[in-house]
Formats: structure tokens, sequence, C-alpha cells
């Protein structure tokens, strides 16, 4: 198995944030207070999730997808 690329969507929770995924028929969810706490979680969530299939981790080669503020989309 090559190792898979991680792209989590991260949802902005009424206090704090959460991320979920779905990568390699593996479901990855997490959440955490603020960004930095999340991050933390985030890669321990990923690289326990594969630690069976050997691979490990960083946030360099994870990948937020962080969500769009409704005041910076809109065309008025």
């Amino acid at each position: 198995m090559k190792k898979p690329k991680i792209v989590l969507e991260v949802i902005r929770e009424e206090e704090g944030f959460s991320a979920v995924a779905d990568i390699a028929d593996k479901f990855i969810g997490t959440q955490g207070d603020n960004m930095e706490e999340l991050k933390q979680n985030i890669l321990e969530v990923v690289n326990l999730t594969f630690s069976e299939d050997g691979f490990t981790y960083n946030m360099d080669e994870i990948e937020l997808r962080l969500p769009i503020e409704k005041s910076a989309t809109s065309l008025h």
C-alpha cells in the first residue's frame, strides 16, 4: 500500500474546531478547543490510524481544508 495523502475538512464548531476525513476506507475524526490543539489531535489520530500500515506522518504531510467565512464569500 502506498502512503495515503491526508486531507481533512476543518469545521468551526460553536466551541472550537473539528476535523474529519475518509481516507483509505478509514474514518478519521477529532476535535480541539483551538487550532493548535486540533493540529496536535489530528497528528495523533492520523498516526494511530495508519500505524498498523507502517506509516508515520508529520503536520507538513497533512492538508487541512479550512472553512471559508461567509463574509469573505459574500458578493454585495
